[in-house]
């Protein structure tokens, strides 16, 4: 069998949620099952390599990782594609955006993990929610660092692939968010920005999910009728657009991202009925 599934994790693979095993019994004896059979799997998430890794090893196969919404790709150990943020354009992008929009806390994700910032930047009481938010996620927690001088020092040093704005939590928070990234995107034409529930999502321009996909295509020789991408937010529509043919949505997903994707899933492992079929 000569298919892959291409597909997201948070909502997507991680739908039903199960913060001790990370992957749902059925997804996971879906996913080991289809790799058993010869397919290829490929996780392509906006979460860092080294949480990929730490999927690969509950899967307990060998799998392919895109990160950070195809600002690097990996096939196996062997990097194929990597591109990151200019270090002052994220500095001075991110002060831009906590003086013109009403968000609460902003993060810039890098190799080494996640850094936060607050309104203020050394807001206590955004790192005291923050870390509250990331031990409450138990297996989906990611490496996080809250203190000043952390998010200062990566700001400055380590290669930054994603910036996440954070608008809340309420459902207020969901419909600004939305709002806000379409004038981002007609703001800033150096960045890709894309909209994920109450948040917005900030790569380098032309990196998506979708673009990724299509590079580890074209790099493993894999032909676009054999990929089945799989989603729920708006960091999937790229993936939707490009690999429409066999593209599906979870059936929670907002009615604005489904309307991209050619098929619906109620659960993950329906994606069988289309892998298997006669």
């Amino acid at each position: 069998m000569n298919k892959v599934i291409a597909t997201d994790l948070d909502g997507t693979l991680f739908y039903p949620k199960d913060k001790r095993r990370m992957i749902s019994k059925k997804n996971l004896y879906f996913v080991q099952s289809f790799i058993d059979n010869g397919g290829k799997f490929v996780v392509v998430s906006g979460r860092s390599h080294a949480y990929g890794l730490k999927v690969k090893k509950v899967i307990d196969r060998d799998i392919d990782i895109i990160s950070f919404n195809g600002g690097s790709i990996y096939k196996g150990d062997e990097i194929i594609y990597t591109q990151s943020l200019d270090n002052k354009e994220v500095e001075s992008l991110i002060d831009d955006i906590f003086t013109s929009y009403k968000i609460f806390s902003c993060l810039i994700f890098t190799d080494r993990g996640t850094y936060i910032r607050g309104k203020k930047k050394d807001s206590k009481l955004t790192f005291f929610f923050g870390k509250i938010y990331m031990n409450s996620q138990g297996a989906y927690a990611e490496e996080a660092y809250f203190s000043k001088d952390e998010y200062e020092k990566a700001l400055k040093n380590e290669k930054i692939y994603k910036i996440l704005i954070l608008f809340g939590i309420t459902p207020k928070a969901k419909k600004r968010a939305m709002e806000t990234n379409k004038v981002i995107r007609n703001t800033y034409k150096n960045i890709e920005a894309s909209w994920v529930k109450n948040c917005i999502e900030i790569t380098p321009k032309n990196i998506s999910k979708g673009d990724a996909v299509k590079k580890y295509c074209e790099y493993c020789g894999y032909n676009e009728d054999d990929i089945y991408v799989v989603g729920d937010s708006g960091n999937d529509i790229s993936m939707f657009k490009v690999f429409n043919k066999r593209s599906f949505v979870m059936g929670h997903a907002s009615n604005i991202i489904k309307k991209y994707a050619r098929y619906i899933l109620n659960k993950y492992e329906d994606l069988s009925r289309y892998i298997y079929e006669k």
